[in-house]
């Protein structure tokens, strides 16, 4: 299979090299071309020579200048001043689908950048074709960095007893955690009915009935629903209220079940799930328009006072950010909040914690000059220059309150910081910091990090079978779809199980549970 792959990257190259224009590859004499062994003097810049290292991220930000901005000039002043000199960078950007084209062309016309982001399964299939290079050497001559990195990040990125990339990092607060996503409700739609946030499944049935059918809103008409959602939503909380998480895209959740890691979605607690959530659509609780909507349409529900209780971000209880700022603009008065994951009938509660890697795992080529030049680099901006590289300089862009731990930002958008270089595009590491969000959105990343609140995924890591049967979980949202509006019964959940099994199950788990025991 990973042959068929590589040969088809090499048919799409081909006819699209021509409108892919100019590659971030490390092809120029100074950023390019074939690297030599960590650590040697050969590998290292002479004096006076002046290292460029071609950068590409997945991200989305057409206001960023491909020249860098004024930015640029500023943190390049800012690295030679902290003995980091004869450096400089250049920065693409894509996303999405376009993004992994484009990367796949660059990986097999073997043109990589020096420095990118990958997914889990790409990293892992690149450190198998020699594309990329362990870090275990470079991260030990990163103190700044290595401070704000989890040591269990690490463990999950091992493949081949080697770390091929490197993850995120997260400030010491406790809001800043990896965990984002938790159940949002209309707190105001609460106060105009006289209840309490619910804390068990039978008081958010309870909730859901009131917010569908007593007129929350106060505008007389039957035109709200209790819950809603997009079409990828699992209604992960309720799975959560039975101990389980069944998966999350296109990740399949781990659980133990006597001694073995089985797939949250095959283990019984599933279907109790399952038969109540069908249970709640029937009783027009939930959005009948869910197995079609997208996160927009959502959006725009959210927005017009359609839904109360919908899975978001703790980000939404944030007053400047758009789903909420929309909201209270369209109804003085809303209120979105963040609250706690109700407990099932035997106490278990949560969402699914979210990805170690949070999503943005980068590795270096293994063709890259001067590795230990760009690890400088990153960890300089994990340290001194962090601030700088995240804010923009202090007075013009920022405002830092150490005595309370807090930044106020003086421009009107982060995308005020794109035009000008700095920022997300720019961030050589992603080290997450809420310093700057208001409290109610701060109080909501306390309950989504907090352990108790959280279904733990029993395996991280990937195995060659998941790169081998990647759309299994597509058969799972084909199935969850149908048995929830009730086009299937819910005994047909074991017809899922089985043809899970059929048709690579088998042997993915088969494969976790070897890898999880060497």
């Amino acid at each position: 299979m990973r042959t068929w792959i590589r040969l088809a990257f090499i048919a799409l190259l081909a006819v699209s090299v021509s409108a892919c224009g100019a590659t971030t590859g490390t092809t120029n004499d100074t950023a390019g071309g074939s690297g030599t062994a960590e650590g040697t003097t050969e590998n290292r810049p002479s004096a006076g020579e002046a290292v460029t290292f071609n950068i590409l991220r997945n991200f989305n930000s057409p206001e960023y200048p491909a020249d860098g901005g004024p930015a640029k000039k500023i943190i390049l002043e800012q690295l030679k001043e902290a003995g980091i000199d004869g450096v400089d960078y250049n920065v693409q950007l894509a996303s999405g689908d376009e993004y992994t084209t484009k990367l796949n062309l660059l990986a097999a016309s073997g043109e990589l950048p020096d420095f990118f982001s990958v997914d889990l399964q790409t990293m892992t299939r690149y450190a198998d074709e020699g594309l990329i290079q362990p870090l275990d050497d470079l991260l030990e001559q990163a103190p700044e960095l290595m401070k704000l990195i989890r040591q269990e990040d690490l463990e999950n990125l091992k493949y081949n007893g080697k770390i091929y990339g490197l993850p995120v990092g997260y400030r010491p607060e406790p809001f800043n955690g990896p965990n984002t996503n938790g159940l949002v409700i209309r707190k105001d739609w609460l106060d105009n009915l006289n209840l309490q946030e619910p804390k068990t499944l039978d008081e958010l049935h309870e909730v859901l009935r009131a917010f569908t059918f007593d007129d929350p809103d106060r505008n007389g008409q039957d035109d709200t629903y209790g819950l809603s959602a997009t079409k990828t939503t699992n209604f992960s909380f309720i799975f959560g209220a039975f101990g389980i998480a069944p998966a999350n895209g296109n990740a399949i959740y781990w659980t133990e079940r006597n001694g073995e890691l089985k797939p949250g979605f095959t283990v019984p607690e599933a279907k109790e799930a399952l038969a109540m959530i069908q249970a709640w659509y029937k009783e027009g609780l939930i959005d009948p328009e869910f197995p079609v909507m997208e996160t927009k349409q959502l959006q725009e529900k959210v927005i017009n006072s359609r839904a109360g209780i919908y899975e978001g971000s703790a980000f939404d209880g944030d007053p400047k950010q758009p789903i909420n700022a929309s909201l209270t603009q369209a109804t003085p008065g809303a209120v979105l909040k963040l609250i706690t994951p109700p407990a099932g009938p035997n106490g278990h509660k949560g969402l699914p914690e979210s990805s170690p890697s949070y999503g943005d795992v980068r590795s270096i080529s293994a063709k890259a000059k001067h590795p230990e030049k760009l690890m400088e680099l990153i960890n300089w901006s994990a340290g001194p220059g962090f601030n700088l590289v995240t804010y923009g300089v202090e007075g013009t862009h920022v405002e830092l309150d150490d005595a309370n731990n807090k930044v106020t930002m003086l421009v009107e958008s982060y995308s005020d910081l794109y035009k000008e270089g700095f920022s997300n595009p720019i961030r050589f590491v992603q080290i997450v910091d809420r310093r700057w969000m208001a409290e109610d959105a701060i109080e909501g990343m306390y309950i989504t990090n907090d352990p108790e609140n959280l279904i733990e995924n029993a395996f991280w890591k990937t195995v060659p079978a998941l790169l081998d049967y990647p759309d299994l979980t597509k058969l799972w949202s084909e199935y969850f779809a149908k048995i929830v509006t009730g086009a299937y019964s819910v005994d047909r959940w074991e017809e899922f199980v089985e043809r899970f099994y059929e048709q690579g199950g088998q042997v993915i788990e088969q494969q976790v549970n070897e890898a999880r025991n060497k």
